[in-house]
């Protein structure tokens, strides 16, 4: 059987671990390492077993910690082609050992153990910004977040899906009403920014979701212009989960 958890997800922090037959995968680490390992365990994982890191792009929220996961554990990190191609300041800062550092495009499949990883590029003010496509076991997850938009392949790549984890990130009225900034809020709202409630519902009936009742976990909800309650609301008519900023969550796919 697979396991996997949602370590966290938000404004704060992103992680994911995939877990199956004593070897791990995880995507992202937006969290400080110890916290990653506190987590883990509190899921019932362990961070020895975690083969490689994939990350989506390289905010402090979703890669903080990469480079002290490649130092102590001497393991892989993959970033997408076009990431590591123009690696600025921002990707120096995390410090990642050359020889863990590896890349990843698409059409390319990588397989870490048991695991099949394949990418498509999402739409983000990180240059390089990806999902993964995620197959172990016969069980396909798929990750989409931080896009302001969604085109014909990342559609594809969620109809692939076992298990969809997908961008929710802001209410519209509460964005246009809350504390940001007026260029704060362009910048979230922008084609490079982040999924609204109803691009996320735009984008699960898009991919068939209402049809095939499959599993989809909403995530990475702002902390100051979205709530579970709205989220939920505007979901309802699918099989979704959504996932309370910060929470851990734990999860058995037979």
């Amino acid at each position: 059987m697979v396991r996997y958890s949602i370590l966290g997800s938000g404004s704060c922090g992103n992680s994911y671990v995939f877990s199956f037959d004593g070897q791990s995968i995880m995507v992202d680490a937006g969290y400080s390492f110890k916290q990653i390992i506190q987590r883990m365990e509190d899921g019932g994982f362990d961070i020895s077993q975690v083969e490689a890191l994939f990350l989506t792009h390289l905010h402090p929220d979703h890669a903080h910690s990469a480079g002290t996961f490649a130092r102590r554990t001497h393991k892989s990190v993959y970033l997408s082609a076009k990431c590591l191609s123009h690696a600025g300041s921002d990707y120096l800062s995390l410090n990642i050992p050359a020889e863990c550092e590896h890349s990843i495009d698409c059409g390319q499949i990588v397989q870490i153990g048991p695991f099949s990883v394949e990418m498509f590029y999402t739409s983000h003010d990180s240059t390089g910004s990806c999902g993964y496509l995620i197959s172990v076991d016969n069980k396909t997850f798929v990750i989409v977040t931080d896009t302001g938009c969604y085109n014909r392949d990342i559609i594809e790549a969620a109809r692939r899906a076992d298990v969809l984890f997908l961008e929710s990130n802001y209410d519209v009225e509460m964005l246009r009403r809350g504390p940001y900034p007026l260029y704060l809020q362009r910048r979230v709202a922008s084609e490079r920014g982040h999924l609204s409630n109803d691009q996320a519902v735009s984008f699960l009936s898009d991919a068939g979701f209402g049809e095939s009742r499959k599993l989809v976990h909403l995530i990475h909800l702002s902390a100051n212009n979205n709530t579970v309650e709205l989220v939920q609301l505007a979901t309802q008519g699918f099989n979704s989960r959504v996932c309370a900023r910060g929470e851990r969550y734990s999860y058995v796919l037979d």
